[in-house]
């Protein structure tokens, strides 16, 4: 059908472009040739291109020039429309009210490219394949026409796997030109879209029958291997290990794939794209990064002047003899250069005493009428420090006034404070290390850095810690005494840096002992079954913890029947029946697990907008018909939309891995260390879980593997640019 009348008087045109006579950005003039082959002049305020296929709407006139030519007041591209992704586009569209999969594929394979058509002018014969009432496909109509570009777009895209959230940011950012945008270069999504990584794109990409050595492809997976190092900690990969990874994820149909890779690789260098380095071996990196450590370097290599704000040597030993009298000789010099250096490190494990220090510090910069900052990398961490020091204390992004976007404090706008105390530096990556540092000046502001260096490094670029203990380039304090009066909890974690796991301690506080190690299984679904055994009968009924907000169980691994996938499905299950009495529905392999009010879910990625970060963990506190929710942060009330790149980083959080509660503690931790992840055992892992504990830590597993998690050293030594640039020191 080339032509149609639409409601409201106004007539609807379809075909090629075939001649453009003028063309700017808000008027086009040219000829429109139709599917019956003959052709029409059109005019108006649209904006076209020879060769596009388009639907006009207007009306006819007759030009004193040109003659009888169509006014066009819209224009839409006219797509292809897809069975398949039409019957996604029904079924799945929020506003589409009682069309399900079933009637929605009837409708597809009913009238296919011509449902435009009918829907427009015959919305009957829709109701009557699809069996519904008429007013329910004219209301189908209503919301079809009105949103003709993006609808269209919608079932087009449908196919490709995309949520009716992806399609609308897609549309939004590009209008009706989408679908030729995507057709023409499908990894444009990976720069103008958030939330679209390389192997999400290159699928869309594959379905589309995108050439393999399309080369914005290339430089895309390119691109991609840098950043995939960055997840992973590292700073810089090796040229030629990024040419061996880059070859092995793009898989290009060429002997010579990899001299292609490395062509590639010299233009985004030459772009500034990507920067290289000559250190041992040439390295390549981001930019950004590197540009970030060397600033940080410049700042470190510098960090040996005199505090700003105290300059009264001989007063000191007498204020620590009177707000620190039990400090020991090694706490005693954490807190001497905190008062004599612009930037000092404290350092040392669980009970050596760094709370202690830092509340020292504290009181003697009240004492000397000095303002003092606390802050630290996450919320949890934050509390607790406020806990602990009675003191006010933020995230270091608050502190920065993060709004999402950018930070409100920088070079110009600089951290007001005589004294800035920042705890547990080991989850410092490099961009947050970059900003923080922007934001001080160092000539009026002291900065005492504390951590522990035996924990895990930061979930995101760099080892700023271990790299600063490393070289000793500032003002370093090792603590490593263990005080008497830490309690077994942490004198047992303290152990496992030794190599030692303590058997069940003898001691109980309030009933509880604070160190419990069963060690009897071989079978790894012999452990889930006795960890199931506890949620059911113990640790509430004997032990006294809240389990949904006291208890958290901790693995080393997202896969197989004690990793974190699993055992949230089992526990998610067990806790709605014993908690809520509620029946959890069966979760399909490969498919995420549905949620439910009650269900204790963790973040998974820093969402600034709505101020969770990474780790955060909350509660469900209600699910909406379309699979929306409203989740708890600790009072921090966050609605998320259903199919959303914000819901796609809400995950169970029953158990959770190490790495995502680093700076997190809870009253009752439960530790899986079992031979079945003998691959990802090392000591500082463990002793990273063990101390998340509060009050009591279960060790749990079989007696080879929790004994090979303490025996098995494995340091961290990322690729950092820092690690070069920093003097180096003596290993720790």
């Amino acid at each position: 059908m080339s032509q149609m009348q639409i409601p409201g008087g106004r007539t609807s045109i379809r075909g090629i472009v075939d001649t453009v006579y003028y063309s700017g950005p808000t008027f086009t003039a040219g000829r429109l040739q139709m599917p019956d082959g003959n052709t029409v002049n059109f005019a108006g305020k649209v904006f076209a291109r020879p060769d596009d296929a388009v639907r006009l709407e207007g009306h006819w006139a007759n030009h004193p020039k040109y003659g009888r030519q169509f006014t066009a007041e819209t224009m839409g591209h006219d797509l292809e429309l897809d069975p398949d992704g039409l019957a996604a586009f029904l079924a799945n569209h929020p506003d589409v009210k009682g069309i399900g999969p079933a009637k929605a594929r009837s409708i597809a394979d009913s009238f296919g490219r011509d449902f435009d058509a009918v829907i427009r002018t015959q919305p009957e014969r829709v109701a009557a394949v699809a069996k519904v009432p008429v007013e329910t496909a004219r209301e189908l109509q209503r919301i079809w026409i009105a949103n003709s570009d993006f609808n269209a777009a919608m079932a087009h895209l449908a196919r490709y796997g995309l949520t009716h959230f992806q399609v609308t940011t897609l549309v939004d950012k590009f209008g009706s030109q989408v679908v030729k945008i995507l057709e023409r270069d499908p990894y444009v999504l990976m720069r103008e879209i958030k939330g679209f990584g390389f192997k999400r794109v290159d699928k869309i990409a594959r379905k589309m029958g995108t050439p393999k050595d399309l080369p914005s492809r290339i430089r895309a997976g390119i691109e991609y291997c840098v950043a995939d190092a960055l997840d992973d900690g590292d700073c810089w990969v090796e040229h030629e290990d990024l040419l061996d990874r880059a070859n092995a994820l793009l898989i290009m149909d060429t002997l010579d794939s990899r001299e292609v890779i490395e062509q590639h690789l010299e233009s985004l260098l030459g772009e500034g794209i990507l920067v290289s380095a000559p250190f041992e071996q040439l390295v390549v990196a981001d930019p950004e990064i590197h540009r970030m450590e060397e600033d940080l370097a410049a700042v470190f290599k510098n960090a040996r002047v005199p505090c700003p704000v105290y300059r009264d040597a001989g007063k000191l030993d007498q204020l620590l003899d009177t707000l620190g009298p039990k400090l020991n000789p090694e706490q005693r010099e954490a807190v001497k250069n905190a008062l004599r250096y612009s930037i000092s490190l404290m350092t040392g494990g669980a009970g050596c005493g760094k709370t202690y220090s830092v509340s020292t510090i504290a009181s003697i910069a009240e004492e000397l009428e000095l303002k003092v900052v606390l802050a630290a990398p996450t919320g949890k961490a934050a509390q607790r420090l406020e806990e602990v020091v009675r003191h006010p204390a933020s995230t270091i992004h608050r502190l920065l006034g993060f709004d999402g976007h950018r930070f409100a404090l920088g070079p110009d706008n600089r951290i007001e404070a005589d004294i800035l105390l920042i705890d547990e530096v080991s989850m410092v990556d490099v961009r947050l290390a970059w900003h923080l540092f922007q934001a001080i000046d160092l000539q009026k502001t002291a900065l005492v850095l504390v951590g522990d260096h035996n924990q895990l490094p930061p979930v995101g670029p760099g080892n700023l810690l271990r790299d600063l203990v490393r070289s000793r380039a500032i003002p370093t304090t090792l603590l490593t005494r263990v005080i008497r009066q830490a309690g077994v909890l942490k004198e047992n974690s303290i152990a496992v840096l030794d190599g030692h796991v303590q058997p069940t301690s003898d001691v109980k506080v309030a009933g509880r002992r604070p160190w419990y190690v069963i060690d009897k299984f071989t079978d790894s679904h012999e452990v889930r079954a006795f960890l199931l055994m506890l949620f059911e009968e113990v640790l509430t009924e004997r032990l006294g913890y809240d389990l949904l907000r006291d208890v958290q169980v901790l693995t080393p691994t997202h896969k197989g029947p004690l990793g974190t996938v699993e055992l949230n499905i089992k526990l998610q299950r067990l806790l709605q029946r014993k908690l809520f009495g509620v029946e959890v529905a069966e979760v399909e392999a490969g498919f995420r697990p549905r949620l439910y009010p009650n269900d204790k879910v963790m973040q998974t990625k820093n969402d600034y907008e709505s101020g969770v970060m990474n780790g955060a963990v909350g509660i469900v506190a209600g699910v909406d018909g379309k699979g929306g929710m409203e989740i708890d942060f600790d009072g921090n009330e966050v609605a998320i939309e259903a199919g959303s790149n914000q819901a796609n980083n809400i995950q169970l959080a029953y158990a959770s891995s190490i790495h995502k509660v680093q700076g997190s503690e809870f009253p009752c931790a439960i530790v899986i260390a079992h031979r079945s992840h003998s691959f990802m055992h090392h000591r500082n892992l463990f002793y990273t879980a063990v101390t998340r504990a509060k009050e009591s830590v279960i060790i749990l597993g079989d007696q080879w593997g929790i004994d090979n998690c303490a025996k098995k050293r494995q340091v961290d030594r990322r690729n950092t640019f820092l690690s070069f640039l920093l003097d180096q020191g003596a290993p720790v």
